[in-house]
């Protein structure tokens, strides 16, 4: 494997965190570090692991002993991981608790001001 057919696997890997996660980053090692908690363990390992290949690609002597397959390997349990993830779900999720707080403060504040009310009413 050369550091071409790498760099295209990472890119491709981060356009789908970015896609999926809803997590911006210009590069997969920044992608993998702010995605955090939200890849399982296995995928998390899998993604150091491809980080750590980057330094022995750019070497043509060691690319050429690098092993093919633990790299379609660790891309496939990284691809997998976010295969479960919809498109956008997490933003959506985010959307929806954002409006139910607002919704619920101002059903505190609705409330609040019917209790001062009744609390002024004519005695």
């Amino acid at each position: 494997m050369d550091y071409t057919t790498y760099s295209e696997i990472t890119e491709d890997l981060r356009q789908q965190i970015v896609d999926r996660l809803s997590i911006r980053a210009r590069t997969f090692p920044q992608a993998v570090r702010r995605a955090g908690r939200l890849l399982p363990a296995q995928a998390r390992a899998a993604a150091a692991e491809l980080i750590a290949v980057e330094a022995r690609l750019a070497n043509p002597k060691l690319a050429a002993r690098t092993d093919p397959t633990s790299i379609h390997a660790s891309v496939e349990a990284v691809h997998g991981a976010l295969a479960r993830h919809k498109p956008g779900m997490r933003a959506a999720r985010r959307r929806s608790l954002l409006a139910a707080e607002i919704g619920f403060r101002a059903l505190v504040v609705i409330a609040a001001g019917l209790v001062y009310l009744q609390w002024q009413g004519p005695t």
